[in-house]
């Protein structure tokens, strides 16, 4: 039996940064899916919001955590307005902007702890700035299946399990190999 041809595509932030730019990366996802039996997407984070989670951080480790309610709010409406505009199953755009809220509340919790400790570790800023990728995996997703096409939103987080020293990880190919071709 011959292994499925795949596909991997990376969209960078303002491939995602709104709702017309994800129009288009849904119809160059459909296009790619015409011509491969399976198309993997990665995709970045919204464009502006990894530096807006990395100044959050930067500022709690200074102790300010007085820009955090803005934060949270520039997060909500940049996705939730996405969401809005190209999600029209309730059930399914309502899941995701419960998805992507729970990210925004760990922002505030990881920049409260930062806040406390003074300090942002390599870890808690590698943390931190997960959180707007994970956001986009969870919203181009839903964006995707909504359009009729099937997908499956995977962070690489569950897919490779838990790094107890995320700075520190080494490759595990052959594990990853294994894990990723399972989907």
């Amino acid at each position: 039996m011959s292994e499925k041809q795949t596909l991997v595509m990376k969209f960078g932030g303002t491939s995602v940064g709104s709702a017309d730019a994800l129009k288009s990366a849904i119809q160059i996802i459909r296009d790619a899916k015409k011509d491969w039996d399976r198309v993997v997407v990665v995709t970045s984070a919204m464009s502006g919001v990894t530096n807006l989670l990395l100044d959050s951080a930067a500022s709690a480790s200074h102790g300010k955590v007085d820009s955090l309610p803005a934060a949270e709010s520039t997060l909500r409406e940049k996705h939730f307005a996405a969401a809005d505009a190209l999600i029209k199953d309730e059930e399914l755009r309502e899941q995701t902007k419960s998805e992507i809220n729970a990210l925004i509340l760990t922002l505030v919790d990881l920049c409260k702890a930062i806040a406390v400790l003074g300090e942002a570790s390599p870890r808690a800023m590698d943390a931190v700035a997960s959180l707007g990728e994970r956001m986009s995996v969870y919203l181009l997703g839903a964006v995707v299946n909504d359009a009729g096409d099937k997908s499956e939103s995977h962070c690489i987080h569950r897919v490779r399990g838990h790094q107890r020293a995320l700075p520190k990880c080494t490759s595990r190919f052959q594990s990853n190999n294994r894990k990723t071709r399972g989907y």
